[in-house]
């Protein structure tokens, strides 16, 4: 595994501008877990970050993954959704005011659910193919 980790602080600025990183993740490997990223080219905010501990077990090593999404790329998301929860409210409210029904006044939380889908939909197809190339490099199945 560590023959596919770069350190990210050892990539040059050449190579963080066109992406070409000399292995598949960057971030850091140690005999405690690790803590990675795939190396894309281009941009994606769906990309999990990855981390994990490896554990000793009677018949041979169990690595425990957890992936998430980046912190910016969360609070993003958190701070939209107050957003359009807040102009929802405060629609509906102006709509029960009025006392007539308007389908428009819903339009925010239209919004807030298609983000969500949206948001959920990227980063399972991102963890879903990191998953499946991540259980193929520690069974030994990785070719390049």
């Amino acid at each position: 595994m560590i023959e596919q980790v770069t350190p990210a602080s050892s990539v040059t600025f050449f190579e963080q501008l066109t992406n070409i990183y000399p292995a598949t993740f960057k971030g850091y490997v140690n005999a405690d877990g690790f803590k990675i990223e795939p190396v894309i080219v281009g941009r994606n905010s769906f990309i999990p970050l990855i981390k994990g501990k490896f554990e000793a077990t009677e018949s041979g090593s169990r690595v425990s993954i957890t992936m998430a999404m980046h912190n910016e790329i969360s609070y993003i998301i958190i701070g939209v959704a107050t957003f359009l929860v807040f102009a929802g409210l405060m629609s509906c409210l102006s709509t029960l005011q009025s006392g007539k029904f308007d389908f428009a006044s819903l339009g925010p939380f239209a919004i807030l659910a298609l983000i969500y889908l949206m948001v959920i939909y990227g980063f399972n197809s991102e963890s879903n193919s990191c998953r499946t190339f991540l259980i193929e490099l520690l069974e030994g199945e990785y070719e390049r």
